[in-house]
């Protein structure tokens, strides 16, 4: 999809804003948390973290799929510690795929700490130098200079109104997590 935005100095231009699955579904993430099951707490480590899910390590054995399990963890990016809600989704050996029922608050912190770690890990950096060179030469081979995208943004979906149609204020927000600089 492509959209004409302003700029901070008032010129608009083209941004191009690309789903792509080259997006990775699991970050990894290890950090201790303390896990609530059945009355008992625990400490385990995350192995990574998804947009509705993470993966526990530890003595997961007494964990059950469909049970319900409260979660402590330190989310990506946060300096304080959060209790989140879950259920048991897997188990395997000593790990344990936890999914994660949210509230449309947490889901928004969720997703803000997950960013955070493309960010931060550098899955960004890479998806930009990839998609951006190739698309950058299809582009100039099938369409003049001036007509081309200025900057592209990556999102792993595009962010959609209670309706079914594209939000683009949630377009603007997305921006500060997945703005590619098109000079790269």
């Amino acid at each position: 999809m492509v959209s004409q935005v302003e700029n901070q100095h008032g010129k608009l231009h083209l941004v191009a804003y690309i789903v792509s699955d080259l997006i990775p579904k699991r970050i990894p993430y290890q950090d201790t948390c303390l896990v609530e099951l059945d009355q008992n707490t625990i400490t385990l480590h995350t192995e990574d973290i998804s947009y509705n899910g993470l993966c526990l390590v530890g003595d997961t054995y007494a964990f059950k799929k469909g049970k319900r399990v409260r979660l402590r963890l330190l989310l990506p990016g946060y300096s304080e510690e959060r209790w989140l809600k879950g259920k048991v989704a897997w188990c395997l050996g000593d790990k344990a795929g936890i999914q994660l029922s949210l509230t449309p608050t947490e889901q928004a912190i969720v997703r803000r700490s997950v960013n955070y770690l493309l960010e931060t890990q550098g899955f960004l950096k890479v998806l930009q130098r990839l998609i951006t060179r190739r698309l950058r030469k299809y582009l100039k081979q099938n369409l003049s200079d001036d007509r081309g995208p200025e900057a592209f943004v990556i999102l792993p979906a595009l962010p959609l109104t209670s309706n079914g149609q594209v939000d683009y204020n949630a377009l603007s927000a997305q921006k500060s997590f997945f703005y590619l600089d098109s000079s790269n």
